[in-house]
C-alpha cells in the first residue's frame, strides 16, 4: 500500500537516545577496556527517558551498543517492550575509521545478533559511535550495512570539526552517491545551522547542552520551516549529574559535561506532534520511491 502524500510532505522528526554506559567516550585519555559498572545509572536514567517519552506520547529510537545488551539485556527488553525503536550503536563503541572493513563488518554483525536475539525483531538502523563515518570509510561503510540488512543510517556530520565530520555532505535524508553508485541504505544526518561560515550543530549532546533553550527551540522551527527533518540526540547520563564522571582534561570535561544540571528541562521543550521512529519514516520514503 502506497503511502498518502500528505504523509511524505509533511516534515518528520525524531527522538534519539544512544544507549552507553556513563564512560563510553572517544578521547584519547579514555581506555574504555578499564571501565565495567554494574551500578543502577544505566538502568534509571533509561527508564527517566521512557517515562518522559511516555508522557509526550512520543516512541524513541534507541541506538544501543552490544555490550550493553550482552551484560544489561533486561533494558533493552524494557525499551522493547515500550515500543521504542531498537538500532545498533555498534559492539564496544569503537570508532568506525579506526576499523578495517573486515573488522568492521564484524563488530556490526555482532551487535545486531546480541539485539535481536533479545527482541526476535531485525535490526535495521544504525549510528556510528561519536560520528566516526568520513570519507576514507565511505567506499565500504554503506555497503557493509546493506550486506547486514540495514535499512538506515544516522551516522555523519555533514561539517566538520576538529573531532569528526564530513565537509558537503548533504544535510537532508537521502541515499548517498558514494563513486558514482547510489547506495541503498538512507542516511539520516545531524541537523546543522550556519555560523560565521561553518556548519554547527544545536539539537543534540553538548550542543543541545550550550545552546540556550529557546536558540534550540527557534532553529529546530526554522529547520521544520525550510522542510528539513531533524533529530534530537541524548546520552543517558546528559540527565544525571549525579552519574559518575571521568578524570578529563579541562577541554574535554567542558564538551563532555557542560550544562548537564540543565540538560532534562531542555530537552523535554523540545518535543513536537511530528516526533516519530526512523524505521517507520523510511519505510515510508522507500515505498514511495523518492
Amino acid at each position: 500500500m502506497r503511502p498518502k502524500s500528505h504523509e511524505l510532505t509533511r516534515v518528520k522528526n525524531f527522538i534519539t537516545f544512544d544507549i552507553e554506559e556513563w564512560y563510553a567516550a572517544n578521547f584519547d585519555s579514555v581506555d574504555l577496556s578499564k571501565f565495567s559498572d554494574n551500578t543502577n545509572h544505566l538502568e534509571k536514567n533509561v527508564g527517566r527517558l521512557l517515562k518522559i517519552c511516555d508522557e509526550k506520547s512520543v516512541k524513541s529510537n534507541c541506538f544501543i551498543l552490544g555490550e550493553i545488551a550482552q551484560k544489561k539485556p533486561h533494558i533493552i527488553r524494557k525499551i522493547h517492550d515500550q515500543g521504542h525503536e531498537i538500532a545498533s550503536h555498534s559492539l564496544a563503541h569503537k570508532l568506525v575509521y579506526t576499523m578495517t572493513p573486515g573488522e568492521f563488518r564484524e563488530d556490526l554483525r555482532q551487535s545486531c545478533d546480541l539485539l535481536e536475539q533479545i527482541t526476535g525483531e531485525k535490526v535495521v538502523g544504525y549510528r556510528a559511535p561519536s560520528w566516526s563515518v568520513n570519507e576514507e570509510v565511505l567506499p565500504w561503510f554503506y555497503e557493509i550495512l546493506e550486506e547486514q540488512g540495514i535499512l538506515y543510517s544516522s551516522s555523519v556530520f555533514p561539517g566538520k570539526t576538529f573531532l569528526y565530520g564530513i565537509q558537503g555532505f548533504q544535510q537532508k535524508i537521502h541515499q548517498p552517491v558514494v563513486g558514482g553508485k547510489q547506495q541503498k541504505i538512507w542516511e539520516i544526518p545531524q541537523s546543522l545551522f550556519s555560523f560565521a561560515g561553518k556548519n554547527v550543530g544545536f539539537i543534540g549532546g553538548f550542543y543541545l547542552r550550550f545552546f540556550p533553550g529557546f536558540f534550540v527551540r527557534n532553529q529546530l522551527g526554522k529547520a521544520n520551516r525550510q522542510g528539513k527533518s531533524v533529530f534530537v540526540y541524548l546520552h543517558p547520563r546528559e540527565i544525571d549529574p549525579k552519574a559518575p564522571r571521568l578524570d578529563l582534561p579541562f577541554f574535554e570535561k567542558t564538551i563532555h559535561y557542560w550544562g548537564v544540571g540543565g540538560c532534562e528541562k531542555k530537552f523535554i521543550k523540545t518535543f513536537r506532534p511530528t516526533f516519530t521512529r526512523m524505521k517507520d519514516y523510511i519505510n515510508l520514503l522507500s515505498q514511495h520511491k523518492i
